[in-house]
């Protein structure tokens, strides 16, 4: 029987694109920068690249904070010091509150049912401060972030110490909910709990996902728990 469900943040509950398309526009006119058609590209494919090295354990988020802007502004040929626009984008993109939709309602019906706690890799303050500003605390048991836990999805340390925190709690009972193949469903199905793939970027489904659940909204998940 579920008690207790684990669900991730960006692209999930709060829409991590929009979040950043939005910083990027005010990042961007602060800074008397053309914002083109390539900049949100360049940034999503640097920045997977290298949150899959933080999930591999190659790289930890300060070393992604150092690099990540010097790499997109070399890609688009932009002379600007890319930590120091770092350290502002983040303090930008922490007011950021899109939402995903269907986020509010479904965490309302999950808050009714079980233990709705959150399972972010992100930095613990900035997640804290946007599902604050976008009101969803108040759904919210337990904030398990991988900087405090001392280790990222998908490693099986991170889910041993949200477990441990919830009391030792048997897989059985928990779920986990997330958009990322690698971070999330990987991470679960090979820790042993039921995973729910919410397919954000509706993408092709493969035979090689293994995911118990696939939803394209947040609305389906109410059919399945």
């Amino acid at each position: 029987m579920l008690t207790t469900v684990l669900i991730d943040v960006d692209n999930t509950l709060l829409d991590f694109n929009e979040c950043v398309k939005e910083t990027i526009g005010v990042m961007f006119k602060r800074h008397k920068l053309e914002n083109s058609e390539a900049v949100f590209p360049v940034f999503k494919e640097v920045n997977d690249m290298l949150w899959l090295k933080i999930e591999a354990g190659e790289l930890d988020r300060q070393g992604l904070y150092k690099v990540r802007w010097k790499m997109i502004f070399e890609r688009l040929g932009i002379d600007k010091d890319g930590p120091s626009f770092e350290n502002e984008f983040r303090l930008a993109f922490s007011e950021s509150k899109q939402i995903v939709a269907g986020a509010y309602e479904l965490l309302e019906y999950l808050s009714k049912k079980y233990t709705v706690c959150v399972a972010s890799n992100a930095s613990a303050w900035q997640q804290n401060k946007r599902l604050r500003n976008s009101d969803m605390m108040k759904y919210i048991s337990h904030l398990f972030i991988s900087e405090e836990l001392g280790a990222p999805k998908p490693k099986k340390e991170f889910f041993d110490k949200c477990l441990e925190r919830l009391g030792n709690i048997p897989k059985e009972e928990v779920v986990l909910i997330g958009d990322s193949l690698s971070a999330d469903i990987s991470g679960g199905v090979a820790y042993g709990i039921k995973t729910i793939w919410f397919n954000y970027d509706k993408a092709p489904v493969t035979d090689d996902i293994k995911a118990d659940i696939i939803v394209d909204s947040l609305a389906e998940i109410k059919n399945y728990i």
